[in-house]
């Protein structure tokens, strides 16, 4: 799926779920933090919202990114070929996402493929509305995370376990690009992905 189709698909999502909230432009503003009229920009596909944006959306509709990525408007299935992973790339820092598992498992687990380029930087503000935890798994290159004062240096092979009520950022400080995959299980600790 090209940028802008991605963009429409992301918009259309984030203002069915506002509207299935039962919130208004002004409501999703005022919990969110993100101004109405950059909410509107971003439903009507006028502007590719950053990581750090949708985070804060999310947040506010209590659903998760991989969520609105993933655009899940057909059945659970069993079984996600690559071609159709949905993947999403930050307009602002180049981090890019694949949504590997299929969407709405019955497990529970989502399973995201991050690529974090060289030099980027992903902050993301602390979210306590629906309780999951995550591990991420390096598979290559190094990134540090910086969970509230405390920075963590993950190398290839290294596993975290974390939760994500306190604000975490992830940046590659290095001058190779890194992949990591996420995994995130709803419903057992207080956290957000």
């Amino acid at each position: 799926m090209d940028q802008q189709k991605l963009d429409r698909a992301i918009g259309r999502r984030l203002k069915t779920l506002r509207m299935q909230a039962g919130m208004t432009l002004n409501e999703l503003a005022a919990r969110s933090g993100v101004s109405r009229a950059m909410i509107g920009r971003v439903e009507r596909a006028q502007s590719s919202a950053t990581a750090s944006l949708l985070n804060k959306l999310c947040a506010a509709l209590d659903v998760s990114l991989s969520g609105v990525v993933a655009l899940a408007d057909k059945p659970p299935e069993r079984l996600v070929r690559l071609a159709d992973q949905p993947q999403w790339r930050d307009p602002e820092s180049g981090y890019r996402r694949r949504h590997a598992s299929p969407t709405d498992a019955a497990s529970g687990i989502e399973i995201i493929v991050v690529d974090l380029p060289a030099g980027a930087r992903v902050p993301y503000s602390p979210w306590g509305r629906t309780a999951f935890t995550q591990q991420l798994l390096m598979l290559q290159g190094a990134i540090s995370v910086h969970i509230d004062a405390k920075t963590l240096r993950l190398r290839e092979g290294d596993c975290l376990d974390f939760d994500v009520m306190r604000a975490v950022t992830f940046e590659n400080e290095s001058r190779q690009d890194a992949r990591y995959v996420i995994v995130i299980r709803r419903g057992t600790a207080q956290g957000k992905a």
